[in-house]
């Protein structure tokens, strides 16, 4: 949510761009609590539960541990992921790459072991910034960048409600809003 950004310093629109012959995601975020906190959300089952939406996670914090989660719902969320991406994507078996709490935690993602999620963390006063990096998998369609753009510029802002203590559940229309705006900036 833009209350847990710094006016003027950080934007929290996404931005894609080509590293390496890579589709690349990049978010940046400044949020208002301190980077433990911000570890535990997003590498605690329990947390992740809060903003990720109606999900089940086995995690195993550790290099080359286990990341596995479940889509349960809502059922608006479970049926907008089917017609965008099919079901395959309610279902995911992934690997941790990289852990060094409280600054770093690197995954697969969605199933792809082509496809990382980066979080860094860093101490930024009394808060924490972090950056998300998403490098999709080499056969990604670019067509589909503002897509992933929504949805993890949605998931960042359910993190920043949760951890400000005011969960908010997915919402189909917030992440339609989000992949119009990046389509209208020609973001994918």
């Amino acid at each position: 949510m833009a209350a847990n950004s710094t006016p003027g310093t950080i934007s929290v629109d996404g931005r894609a761009q080509e590293i390496d012959g890579r589709y690349t995601i990049r978010f940046e975020r400044r949020f208002k609590h301190p980077i433990e906190k911000v570890w535990d959300a997003i590498t605690t089952p329990e947390r992740i539960k809060e903003w990720m939406g109606e999900v089940e996670v086995e995690l195993d914090l550790v290099e080359g541990g286990r990341l596995n989660t479940r889509t349960t719902g809502p059922p608006e969320l479970v049926e907008a992921i089917i017609a965008e991406a099919g079901e395959g994507p309610l279902v995911a078996h992934d690997t941790v790459l990289r852990v060094e709490p409280p600054a770093l935690f690197e995954h697969t993602f969605g199933g792809d072991p082509g496809s990382i999620a980066r979080w860094e963390l860093r101490r930024d006063g009394d808060g924490t910034h972090l950056t998300l990096t998403h490098t999709e998998p080499p056969a990604f369609d670019v067509a589909n960048g503002p897509r992933d753009l929504a949805g993890w510029h949605t998931l960042l802002d359910l993190l920043g409600s949760a951890l400000d203590g005011k969960p908010m559940p997915w919402l189909k229309e917030r992440w339609e809003e989000h992949r119009d705006h990046y389509a209208a900036k020609g973001d994918g």
